[in-house]
């Protein structure tokens, strides 16, 4: 029987977390790919120049999806036409930056995009970067989610053996930027705005509130700064 190497592949967003996943796929297997995902974000210009540049740097695969369409359907957070700041965290009792059943769409989409370029045999591993502060207010960012997940996409395949690695997932943004320094990420290519497109951070939404005290807890320096 001919054993297959397993191959790893991100979940690339051009954020901070998914640029460390892709880091640790790349310190761990020899075959590594990755998928960017374009669901109409605002910031989607930035984000996917991000990918596009990291996996240039490493010399691997990107692969992109194409769903506006289907998110288009039930648009909210980042993905509609509106300013954030950080006086509006929350709305209707979840995150300003809530969409419906994102991770499990990505999840399930990253799975058939791996397969289609995978042969068959091949265990197959999707970096996810779920990190501990998200757990509040995405369920979707939590450990029994993950879990039911892969086992979902196990049950719809015979081809391949796929496991979900979300090595964030007990981390919080500072742990994660200390995670990253040590793997040698560069931060210069990761973004985190929600209102910005044009690589020029706002300073004010949640997420620019949150990586900004999420560098200067790490202590280290962001190369991506408000003007």
């Amino acid at each position: 029987m001919t054993e297959h190497t397993p191959k790893a592949v991100v979940l690339l967003s051009g954020g901070i977390d998914s640029a460390v996943c892709l880091q640790q796929a790349l310190d761990e297997y020899e075959k590594v790919e990755a998928i960017h995902i374009d669901y109409g974000q605002q910031t989607e210009s930035i984000e996917r120049s991000n990918a596009e540049a990291q996996a240039t740097a490493h010399n691997i695969d990107l692969h992109t999806v194409d769903y506006r369409t289907v998110f288009a359907e039930f648009a909210e957070g980042t993905i509609e036409d509106k300013e954030y700041d950080s006086n509006h965290m929350a709305e209707e009792g979840h995150s300003v930056g809530y969409v419906p059943q994102r991770n499990l769409h990505f999840l399930t989409s990253a799975a058939a995009v791996a397969e289609h370029h995978t042969d068959p045999g091949v265990e197959l591993v999707l970096f996810h970067g779920a990190q501990y502060n998200d757990s509040t207010d995405y369920p979707d960012c939590r450990p029994a989610f993950i879990e039911a997940a892969q086992k979902a996409i196990n049950r719809s395949t015979d081809q391949h053996t796929v496991t979900i690695e979300t090595p964030l997932i007990d981390l919080d943004k500072p742990e994660v930027l200390t995670l990253g320094e040590k793997l040698g990420v560069d931060w210069s290519l990761t973004f985190s705005c929600y209102n910005d497109q044009s690589g020029t951070p706002c300073g004010e939404c949640p997420a620019c509130v949150e990586r900004k005290e999420a560098f200067e807890k790490a202590d280290i320096e962001d190369p991506v700064v408000a003007q």
